[in-house]
């Protein structure tokens, strides 16, 4: 007796008449899928007068309930501060925005004043670097942009954001306050 299942195999299939007649056999249907890309990424440090910000923001469901974390690097790549926050219940795309801007925030209480803020949130970076600030975020906005000298804003992809992503996770966990 033969079940209708579908599975999927994990070895390249080279479509010969063999590989045909034990699909047929079976009554399974042969589909084209889509073939992986490798993309190679890049990490890289500051200049020695720039502080490097990895950002990301988290939410369990969208909305959920959602948490923050960064991380601050050095021209060395030496570790300088990491925080990680709840930020009650809200959307992925606000927590990755007050993200940035708390992340900015810190940066400017410390006189940090020369940034490159990098996010996995490829909306949010455009969003930062076109200076389209919602309404309700734009007081906080133009206040830490009046105290920063210079910044640069850098879409990464999340396999270079692991740290501030692991921080984000855990802030998904505590409460806001």
């Amino acid at each position: 007796m033969v079940h209708d299942c579908e599975g999927r195999m994990k070895e390249l299939m080279w479509g010969s008449d063999s590989e045909r007649d034990i699909l047929h056999y079976f009554f399974i249907q042969a589909r084209k899928m889509r073939r992986m890309t490798i993309i190679v990424i890049f990490f890289h440090l500051p200049n020695e007068n720039e502080l490097l910000l990895c950002c990301d923001g988290a939410s369990r469901g969208n909305p959920g309930t959602a948490g923050y974390g960064f991380i601050v690097r050095n021209y060395i790549g030496a570790f300088i501060f990491a925080e990680s926050g709840g930020l009650g219940i809200t959307t992925n795309y606000v927590a990755e925005f007050i993200l940035c801007i708390k992340a900015m925030e810190w940066a400017v209480e410390n006189q940090n004043v020369r940034l490159i803020l990098q996010s996995d949130s490829k909306t949010c970076i455009i969003t930062l670097k076109q200076q389209k600030i919602s309404w309700f975020f734009l007081a906080r906005w133009q206040k830490v942009m009046a105290g920063i000298h210079s910044i640069s804003f850098n879409h990464v992809y999340r396999e270079i954001n692991f740290s501030a992503d692991h921080f984000a996770k855990k802030g998904v966990h505590l409460q806001k306050g």
